[in-house]
């Protein structure tokens, strides 16, 4: 319920750009390279104390005289009605350095129909000559305020921010500060051309994000805060649809080197990772790759195996399918798996409910008390191989945070500790605790200090205070040598 300033303009104008100059952060991906930005970008900036929505968007087609029209004009123009019929006031960005093209007046009927109020922004302004002179070269769009900028050296931004202000109807701005719901952040990761986007589209019951055949459709990182329904319930969440993540050998131009690093960055602030498997050909060696960032980063994670319906040739049943991938993904195993299809919407309304399952269990603190009674009963059934004449002891353990659940553990050795074992202490741990849920375990050893250690300690300690008297007395024995008139030789 704030205003919303959406950029538009031809390709290669630098509205992403502009985009990040407002918000002071790198959001969008920005390239010399014509048509980077396709789906529209969205975020929260403020300037002094009014906050407002600004909208990033693709390119406003090629003219049809110049270049046949690309695959994604169609697309993007679509992209562009249903977010300027909900604007505030649209940024209309031109290159001064260019001056008008054909390209910007079949940008400016487009605009001109809208009837929105409307701030022209000359950007690429960067000496004074430039600046002094974008008023009468651009005054033929048919709009008087006109403001020069340079992102490269972000100048004349603050200028454009107090006109935006200035321009938005007072009544549109939030009279009462109200406490928005904390969202859970999704990021739905996957391999290129595995159907992020389409079950992002079909979450949110729109066609938010373009979809097409060719792989490579997303670059950015595109956050779409929504309220899923779970039988009646609101859930406020926030997916984050990304890129499709190739193998780095394969990356072969700096716009998909951007758009990984966005889907990398995206797992690193998200609270749930999806995690999107392709159906007919699960488990490759990529999509192990991508479950590996998943949990270095110690997310929660949910395994949607999409393509449910062309997949079945191959798996005739859910628990072959579930075989599978817990063979082939033995370190993802605390996964939950849904078969799914975006394409007929199969088992897609079974996301919600297990994402509200997810919010709860990282609510869920366990007591001291409660955990050293499920230490003692799980080591008293299952206790650890001896090594040699020494054996593992769990003494006490403390819960220290979560989400993830990370538990403080204070044991008598370390090394003493099997591998096999600590995996056995998560297992049970997350079964008895966080069931069903997706979220990894981490476990912290301390080794409690031993009365041997204590004593070792004390006697350290004392040899050392004993040396330093000594030092003490040597130095004591220099000076006063000193005050008598020697000198040591």
């Amino acid at each position: 319920m704030i205003p919303t300033v959406v950029i538009v303009g031809r390709p290669n104008v630098g509205k992403s750009a502009l985009f990040n100059c407002i918000l002071k952060k790198r959001v969008s991906i920005v390239h010399e390279q014509s048509g980077v930005t396709r789906d529209r970008v969205v975020a929260v900036a403020q300037h002094g104390d009014k906050r407002f929505t600004i909208v990033d968007t693709g390119g406003l087609g090629l003219h049809n005289r110049e270049k046949a029209k690309d695959i994604f004009d169609g697309m993007i123009r679509e992209q562009v009605d249903a977010v300027v019929a909900e604007a505030s006031l649209l940024l209309w960005v031109v290159n001064c350095q260019e001056g008008i093209t054909p390209q910007d007046k079949e940008v400016g009927s487009f605009i001109h129909k809208t009837g929105k109020p409307v701030i022209v922004v000359a950007n690429k302004a960067d000496n004074p000559s430039l600046a002094e002179g974008v008023e009468g070269e651009f005054a033929a769009l048919g709009y008087s305020e006109i403001y020069p900028t340079s992102c490269a050296h972000t100048s004349g931004v603050r200028s454009l921010l107090d006109a935006v202000l200035a321009k938005i109807p007072e009544e549109l701005w939030q009279t009462e500060e109200e406490a928005a719901p904390k969202r859970l952040n999704i990021a739905v990761v996957g391999k290129p051309n595995v159907g992020k986007s389409s079950l992002v589209n079909r979450l949110i019951g729109q066609n938010r994000m373009m979809v097409s055949d060719i792989a490579g459709t997303t670059r950015d990182a595109v956050d779409i805060p929504v309220d899923l329904d779970d039988e009646g319930d609101p859930l406020p969440i926030t997916l984050i649809d990304t890129a499709g993540m190739r193998r780095k050998k394969q990356v072969d131009s700096v716009v998909e080197l951007f758009s990984l690093s966005r889907s990398e960055n995206a797992i690193k602030r998200a609270d749930l990772v999806i995690l999107m498997l392709d159906g007919t050909d699960p488990c490759s060696l990529q999509e192990r790759r991508i479950a590996h960032v998943v949990m270095e980063e110690k997310k929660a994670c949910l395994l949607l195996v999409n393509k449910w319906d062309l997949a079945r040739k191959d798996f005739k049943k859910p628990e072959d399918m579930v075989e599978h991938v817990r063979r082939s993904m033995p370190f993802m195993e605390h996964a939950p798996i849904l078969m799914v299809s975006v394409k007929t919407g199969f088992n897609i309304k079974k996301i919600a409910s297990h994402i509200m399952h997810v919010r709860e269990q990282m609510n869920v603190t366990v007591p001291t008390g409660v955990l050293n009674q499920f230490l003692q009963d799980m080591m008293g059934r299952n206790p650890p191989k001896s090594k040699g004449l020494k054996v593992f002891k769990i003494f006490y353990g403390t819960m220290e945070s979560c989400p993830p659940p990370k538990f403080l553990l204070f044991v008598n050795r370390r090394a003493l500790c099997p591998a096999n074992y600590l995996q056995y202490v998560e297992n049970q741990l997350r079964d008895a605790f966080y069931p069903e849920a997706g979220l990894p375990i981490v476990l912290n050893l301390r080794e409690r200090e031993s009365h041997e250690q204590k004593a070792d300690g004390k006697r350290q300690a004392a040899a050392g205070e004993k040396k330093q008297r000594e030092i003490d007395y040597q130095a004591k024995r220099r000076r006063q040598a000193r005050a008598r008139g020697y000198r040591s030789k």
